[in-house]
């Protein structure tokens, strides 16, 4: 917006710009920690970091080579490399076939859905008779369909035979938080679970999360724009239908002559910002019943040496290990889930940046995060996290030592642990501790998030946008809500963007 020449000035709430993309010291002093996000491989995929040009600006990206690795509780282990033959070679070690299988399928992603995938992150959602009709003149469009309409758990059987390798492309296909059974999110596993990875890699920001949303700030102070910290936007300015401006919760006043965009959970917006009498009674309905999914509890450590796993293959080097345990384990623990109970065996996944990334400890020090979904409302009470959290601190490392045993009090320097209450109240868009906004569900999806009447980015109210994690196409670093609703608005101001 600023680099179209409009005057644009963004209210931050807190002390320091980033939201759930930030980066603090958690444990220890010198030990920088990302509380949340802490890859950034969808937003390599778009145009956004080139467009605005964010090298410039200070953001330099580290690409891990491996991409990840699954430790089995036998002992065993499996990498997966940039290079796709290097990770067809490792299946192999478990299955010939399914090593065959693993290239079929990262095949099939390079002909048939990467350039769809990109294309449709990178511009407002399309209704569903678009979309169909797209993949109908494609090639293989009607088998791209079946596999969309597919779980995660039916593609990686379809795929696969042999149980590790299962395991081992299934837990990386649920990042975010999906369900392995969720049917309409097979592609997942083309995605996260195999493909995207290999195209676009696992990147991680040098110095962490926050120095992406730094580089932005610094970008658009270039381009004659400006960031107030400390200021809560409270109340939006609505005035014959039309949105003119916010009052901050200091009652400061700003008006905004062109536009107001909200980058704020749409239940935030539009049940506690405007006065209804602006507003359809069923938008206001639909918002106070939006889903949410799994939250997360996520164990960081600052350790004085760097994790060694309990593996037969080298995995110490791996910046992103996952424990998907056992299949029945991993399926029952998400079964659990659903019910609002935790399971004593359930997967989790470990992130050492420290490995690729000095900057984030003292020298030879390291961080250490790991972290595995849960329900929010544990046995129907939220507060539970609340009462069990001490208890957790101690179960998570305990958990974390079965595979990495020298996760000891002699290299603990400092400890922490987030709980779906602690997610919460870390930034107002993770309602319920979902680190995605609003749920990933089919009702949520596309030109259904998050209400069918205002998927465009537009809002019902003239002149107000609304941008972030509840817009298409949800949570994730990508940069394609933002980028996606800027440009809407610069559409209907009749703008364009310099090169």
């Amino acid at each position: 917006l600023a680099k179209a020449g409009l005057k644009t000035l963004v209210l931050e709430a807190k002390d320091q710009v980033g939201g759930g993309c930030g980066t603090e010291e958690l444990t220890a002093p010198g030990f920088r920690h990302d509380p949340c996000a802490s890859v950034h491989g969808a937003i390599q995929a778009g145009p956004i970091l080139k467009e605005l040009g964010l090298e410039r600006f200070g953001l330099r990206y580290i690409f891990p080579d491996p991409l990840h690795a699954s430790v089995f509780p036998d002992g065993s282990s499996l990498v997966t490399w940039r290079s796709v033959e290097q990770s067809a070679r490792e299946i192999e070690r478990f299955s010939p076939k399914d090593a065959a299988a693993y290239l079929r399928l990262v095949a099939f992603w390079d002909r048939h859905i990467r350039d769809v995938f990109v294309a449709s992150r990178y511009a407002p959602p399309r209704r569903p008779g678009e979309l169909y009709t797209l993949l109908e003149r494609r090639e293989a469009g009607f088998e791209v369909m079946r596999l969309m309409a597919s779980s995660p758990l039916e593609v990686v059987n379809e795929f696969f035979e042999e149980e590790h390798v299962r395991l081992h492309v299934l837990k990386a296909s649920l990042q975010g938080g999906p369900f392995p059974d969720q049917l309409g999110y097979g592609l997942l596993v083309f995605g996260t679970g195999s493909g995207a990875r290999h195209s676009f890699g696992w990147a991680m920001p040098e110095g962490g999360s926050l120095e992406l949303p730094l580089s932005l700030v610094r970008a658009l102070r270039d381009s004659g724009g400006d960031v107030l910290t400390r200021s809560e936007a409270k109340e939006i300015i609505v005035e014959d239908g039309v949105a003119r401006g916010v009052i901050t919760g200091d009652g400061r006043r700003f008006t905004a002559q062109k536009a107001v965009v909200a980058g704020l959970h749409v239940r935030q917006v539009f049940l506690e910002m405007i006065d209804h009498r602006w507003l359809d009674a069923n938008l206001v309905e639909a918002f106070q019943k939006v889903r949410t999914g799994l939250s997360e509890v996520v164990l960081h450590l600052a350790l004085s040496e760097p994790p060694r796993y309990r593996a037969d293959f080298g995995v110490d080097r791996v910046v992103h290990c996952h424990v998907p345990e056992t299949m029945p384990d991993l399926l029952a623990a998400y079964a659990e889930c659903r019910k609002g109970h935790l399971y004593a065996r359930a997967p989790f996944q470990v992130f050492c940046q420290t490995l690729v990334d000095g900057t984030r400890a003292p020298s030879g020090q390291h961080v250490l995060n790991a972290g595995r979904y849960v329900p929010y409302d544990l046995s129907g009470r939220p507060e539970s996290w609340r009462e069990i959290k001490n208890q957790l601190l101690g179960e998570e490392i305990e958990r974390v030592r079965e595979y990495i045993p020298n996760v000891t009090e002699k290299t603990v320097l400092g400890k922490a642990v987030m709980t779906p209450l602690d997610i919460e109240a870390h930034d107002a868009m993770f309602y319920r501790g979902d680190i995605m906004g609003l749920g990933h569900v089919l009702s949520q999806e596309g030109h259904l998030r998050p209400h069918p009447s205002i998927s465009d980015y537009r809002t019902t109210i003239r002149n107000l946008y609304l941008t972030g994690a509840c817009t298409h196409p949800g949570g994730t670093i990508s940069g394609a809500p933002g980028r996606n609703c800027a440009l809407t608005v610069l559409g209907d101001l009749g703008l364009r963007v310099s090169p």
